[in-house]
């Protein structure tokens, strides 16, 4: 793709992906899509013509930002052929697609919300990005080479050969704390498993070090099986609040992937390793229809509140809920449903009292509707410092294909001047044109700074660290993303998984 970055222009250039479909699974023939983000421009003999109508709308509100043409759409999508469409969102997130080609035009920025709420929009239409930004509107997070050993990495004692052996940690919320150190809370399988088998054996871990360039060293457990998806943010008055999916049955999983003459015993889940009877289908679905709790404390060593379970009228997905606690007591969240059909879908949840569930609201709205199939979850939302609210993601929908959405070593971005309406800004780290259903495609490339690199196979559940006090608040300077480092491409627990991971936490540039 064509970088014009810091470029102004008079008249905008265009990009052209082919076959590259900006709106997959979205677009309605000879009509609009239900979000309203993807626009019939109608039905026209060339490329050319197309592009000419995405670029007379350059004075409309919603300007055309993309355009996608179907030159002959071929016997499955016969009824899309020749047909023209407007993309008027801003996020770029293509899907491959042999039938059609999609054009990026480089507008210049009207205002900040051109710059993602990023950076600021010049005279001259270039946008101004903050230091953690970059790209021609600041979608993409500026993202640093790491040290090596930074992260949490677990080891636990193997019971056949009495050797430590690896386990595998998925993501984790990091938060300073009043002791000078930082302290982590993370998802961990137990008995030496991969995240293949999270909703037989995870738990949550509390893992604390010196400085986020520094490993991270379990110090205690938090919440035994089955706990997942920890969301730790500060309360109003110094509290850690954590939101968390559980369905607590005891200290050991389901699934053993250490057992004596059996099994790698490296944090990684093989055939047999839940037993030779399980049925898998069912196990691999324990988790996702498991309440989410919230629990406070006054001191990230421990302490815990007992935790109310939020959303108890929910039944469905593991909510992912994440928000924002206002210096007010209030509370801006996202939480998301998942659907056989629709994937992973965000929405928004508001609260008057953090402390008290029952003043919670969700909202049914979906906020992304013209996400496509597979969507966008794992969210972690923020405010900057002229509080606007901001949310990261692990981004699922566009780069690859309807069975290979958990692949997707992608990050999004939405941003929001009010935190009710809310705009996706496509993909925030990571290649948006990597196919990852393809061997030479998958997996996300880190940097180290000894000038190493290394293709994680998933990248995933996205948090934020910030400077000062750990408000959630201004310009984020570390990511920590759960990173599969084992090369296994299939979910299940039944499958040759090779699913080891550990949680990765990255710089970001600060100017």
């Amino acid at each position: 793709m064509v970088s014009l970055v810091g470029q102004a222009q008079s008249s905008p250039s265009v990009t052209r992906n082919v076959n590259f479909n900006q709106a997959y699974n979205v677009a309605v023939p000879h009509g609009n899509s239900a979000g309203g983000t993807v626009i019939y421009l109608g039905t026209f003999d060339s490329e050319e013509e197309c592009a000419g109508a995405c670029l007379a709308t350059e004075t409309d509100a919603n300007r055309c930002n993309y355009y996608t043409y179907f030159p002959f759409a071929g016997l499955q999508k016969l009824r899309f052929t020749n047909q023209c469409f407007s993309i008027v969102s801003p996020g770029f997130n293509p899907t491959y697609d042999e039938t059609s080609v999609t054009g990026t035009v480089h507008w210049g920025c009207r205002d900040n919300s051109d710059c993602s709420l990023n950076g600021q929009c010049a005279e001259e239409g270039v946008c101004e990005c903050r230091p953690a930004w970059k790209g021609e509107r600041c979608e993409t997070m500026n993202i640093l080479p790491t040290p090596k050993n930074s992260g949490y990495r677990g080891m636990d004692m193997n019971p056949a050969t009495r050797k430590m052996a690896n386990t595998s940690s998925w993501g984790g919320a990091v938060l300073p704390g009043k002791d000078g150190e930082l302290h982590m809370w993370a998802s961990e399988m137990t008995e030496h498993c991969g995240i293949g088998a999270w909703a037989q054996n995870s738990r949550i871990v509390h893992a604390v070090a010196e400085s986020a360039d520094k490993p991270f060293e379990r110090v205690d457990v938090v919440w035994e099986v089955f706990s997942h998806e920890p969301e730790v943010v500060p309360g109003p008055n110094g509290e850690y609040v954590m939101y968390f999916t559980a369905q607590l049955r005891g200290e050991h999983g389901d699934c053993e992937c250490c057992r004596d003459g059996s099994g790698p015993c490296d944090g990684s889940t093989g055939p047999g390793d839940c037993g030779d009877d399980v049925d898998y289908e069912f196990l691999k679905n324990v988790g996702d229809s498991d309440p989410s709790w919230m629990s406070f404390t006054d001191d990230p060593a421990g302490n815990w509140s007992e935790p109310l379970q939020i959303l108890g009228d929910w039944q469905g997905s593991d909510t992912n809920f994440a928000p924002v606690i206002l210096k007010n007591g209030s509370m801006v969240a996202l939480w998301r449903d998942w659907t056989a059909l629709g994937g992973s879908r965000v929405f928004l949840a508001t609260g008057s009292d953090w402390k008290d569930p029952s003043t919670y609201v969700r909202h049914e709205v979906e906020l992304f509707p013209d996400l496509g199939t597979a969507g966008t979850e794992d969210q972690f939302i923020y405010l900057d410092e002229d509080g606007n609210f901001h949310a990261v993601f692990h981004h699922m929908y566009g780069t690859a294909t309807e069975s290979q959405w958990w692949l997707d070593a992608t990050g999004g971005h939405a941003f929001s001047a009010n935190g009710w309406d809310w705009t996706y800004t496509g993909v925030s780290y990571g290649d948006p044109l990597a196919r990852y259903d393809t061997e030479e495609g998958q997996g996300a490339e880190v940097e180290f700074d000894d000038g190493s690199s290394f293709t994680f196979t998933r990248l995933e559940r996205p948090h934020l660290l910030f400077g000062g006090d750990g408000e959630l608040q201004g310009d984020p300077i570390y990511i920590i993303n759960s990173a599969q480092y084992g090369f296994g491409t299939d979910p299940g627990t039944g499958a040759e998984n090779d699913d080891a991971c550990y949680t990765l936490v990255r710089p970001i540039f600060q100017g």
